[in-house]
């Protein structure tokens, strides 16, 4: 059956925010302080106007278009050959994604938690909750991240509030003495990831009941302010050195928390706010693969097609050997990969829309 959920302005700002949010606070901070140092919050600022301002292409993009997804524009567009070769590679983008976000997740609870699990069971097991919630729809989606997002949102803050007796200002010394170009140049892999990834939601763009394009932009601005603000979180309670030394930064704070002799090995804590992250990703990554696929090729209805996605989700999270190959390949490759389907096809898009458009009102001058 066909998507005919609606969603609010409200269920698709906190879509947006966690999915933004969510990974990229986890993952993130640890490459851009190893490259920025003591100026590394200043990435998220430059990266996330950036992405703003890329988003705009696709808002108007979507306005010509109202009702129809990212997979639909296509076709109408560029037509049913060359716009369903367009959609078929945007498909492809949803699955490669939902492949990376599996990816991460199966890493950090092997290296973290569980290292004698094999990292398929977690994959597995995760894409299997996530089928479901996909096949029910993008109410459920949005009704389950609107019940998750109060326990990422505390959970985040108690440990913020928790780690800042180990706060140093004099960890920040030897601010503003980055340069400006070859930082910008060495981190642009963040406007690919979570930035660009963000192209995700023009599959939910139709579902959304109104102030769709507001929610958007508020969002992503919020995001990666907070984005900003948790990378300099970072820097003052571990300092450059060793945050850059470390892959989840965040992991090792919430290791040294300890409050009298009752709070501490926090790390479990953490693992559920990740999980509560992940889940709203790659469920929103999922969904835009099968909702495409169903598209695409007119099926009406989306069960066989998730289900069957599992496996080839699950077998392209293996592609990288281990996690330093994961993190080489986003940080050489990420923005280059997402620029493609981020800027250069919805631009095609949209000029190939102008074009139509110049011609309809030229015929329509001569006519009357």
């Amino acid at each position: 059956m066909m998507e005919q959920g609606q969603i609010s302005a409200r269920q698709f700002f906190v879509l947006i925010f966690v999915y933004l949010l969510g990974t990229a606070f986890f993952f993130r901070p640890g490459g851009l302080i190893a490259i920025a140092k003591q100026d590394a919050w200043m990435v998220p600022l430059w990266t996330g106007t950036a992405g703003f301002l890329i988003s705009l292409i696709w808002i108007k993009l979507a306005s010509h278009y109202p009702g129809l997804t990212i997979i639909q524009i296509c076709t109408q567009a560029a037509g049913k050959w060359i716009g369903g070769i367009i959609a078929l590679l945007y498909i492809g983008y949803f699955v490669q994604l939902s492949a990376f976000v599996t990816r991460n997740l199966g890493d950090f609870m092997k290296q973290a938690l569980m290292p004698r699990t094999p990292i398929t069971v977690f994959h597995v097991m995760f894409l299997t909750v996530v089928c479901y919630a996909v096949i029910k729809g993008v109410e459920t989606l949005a009704r389950a991240t609107e019940f998750l997002f109060p326990i990422f949102t505390l959970t985040l803050l108690f440990i913020f509030l928790a780690a800042l007796s180990e706060w140093n200002w004099e960890r920040f010394q030897g601010m503003f003495q980055m340069n400006a170009w070859k930082t910008m140049k060495e981190t642009r892999s963040m406007i690919g990831f979570p930035f660009m990834e963000s192209l995700s939601f023009m599959m939910l763009f139709p579902y959304v009941r109104s102030k769709m394009k507001s929610s958007f932009i508020l969002a992503l601005l919020i995001s990666a302010l907070l984005l900003s603000v948790g990378v300099f979180f970072t820097l003052g309670v571990l300092g450059a050195t060793r945050a850059s030394h470390t892959t989840y930064p965040l992991f090792l704070i919430v290791q040294e928390i300890r409050i009298g002799t009752f709070f501490e090995h926090l790390e479990s804590t953490l693992a559920i706010i990740l999980l509560i992250a992940i889940f709203i990703k790659l469920g929103i990554a999922y969904y835009g693969a099968v909702l495409g696929l169903c598209q695409l090729f007119q099926v009406d209805n989306r069960t066989w097609i998730a289900i069957s996605l599992i496996l080839l989700i699950s077998g392209l999270s293996l592609g990288f050997d281990n996690i330093l190959e994961n993190i080489e390949f986003g940080k050489r490759y990420d923005f280059e990969y997402n620029i493609v389907y981020a800027i250069i096809f919805p631009l095609l898009l949209l000029s190939i829309t102008w074009v139509r458009h110049g011609k309809g009102k030229q015929k329509a001058g001569s006519s009357s």
